[in-house]
């Protein structure tokens, strides 16, 4: 894992960042238009920050710290794909590189930058999400999933899960149209257990399925440019 500045940062002072390399949109970001529709002093106040954060010099030149965090935000930026895990998103450089730059939202629209390697990634979801690491049933082998019956979905619908939800989205923008409904560029999943069972709900096509441990790993996998060779380490 590569070093990282700890602080977190509010959009506004995100944007002035990525406006060192002309950046106008920061995915997973409110919008900077709906920034500076809040007026000048939310910038005023970003800059200010920057500066409190050692990003910037008083004189408003771009410290080394800063040079750092503005080359992690253009990675960021230029990532074709994006990941959302909760309130984690994750940006892509090459496919091959072992590090993934994550965005993490805390309250109160807070953000926090992390450069961090694929198997810690890996690691911190299966401590955060315990079916990572679930051991298939003997009959998963035979099916990638299988749509609940409509007894099954009524039932799953007013289950409440005992152990973490994962919300998995994924967004490829070279994907056209970049609409909800194609699958190629978006698509949401839920993702718990239910009786010792993998449930996985499609939310844009509402469809509730039993799910093999394999297919959920293999998506997973797929979405986070996890390398296949280096899946029994992970596990």
């Amino acid at each position: 894992m590569m070093a990282q500045h700890s602080d977190t940062f509010s959009a506004p002072e995100l944007y002035l960042l990525a406006a060192a390399f002309d950046g106008n949109v920061l995915f997973g970001l409110p919008e900077k238009e709906v920034c500076q529709l809040k007026g000048e002093e939310v910038f005023k106040e970003a800059y200010q920050q920057l500066i409190h954060k050692g990003i910037l010099t008083p004189e408003g030149k771009i410290t080394e710290t800063g040079a750092f965090v503005i080359q992690t935000v253009e990675q960021y930026y230029n990532s074709e794909k994006y990941v959302r895990i909760n309130n984690v998103m994750f940006a892509f450089r090459e496919k091959e590189h072992d590090e993934l730059i994550l965005l993490v939202e805390h309250e109160e629209h807070q953000y926090e930058l992390r450069i961090m390697s694929k198997a810690l990634v890996f690691k911190h979801l299966a401590e955060t999400f315990p079916f990572v690491l679930r051991e298939p049933e003997e009959n998963e082998k035979s099916y990638l999933k299988i749509e609940l019956s409509n007894h099954e979905r009524r039932e799953t619908q007013n289950y409440q899960p005992e152990n973490n939800m994962m919300n998995l989205e994924f967004f490829h923008l070279k994907e056209e149209p970049q609409q909800k409904y194609n699958s190629q560029f978006y698509q949401q999943w839920l993702i718990f257990t239910k009786d010792e069972k993998l449930i996985m709900v499609d939310t844009v096509d509402k469809k509730y399925y039993h799910a093999s441990q394999y297919w959920f790993l293999k998506l997973l996998f797929d979405e986070l440019d996890f390398p296949y060779k280096e899946t029994r380490s992970y596990a």
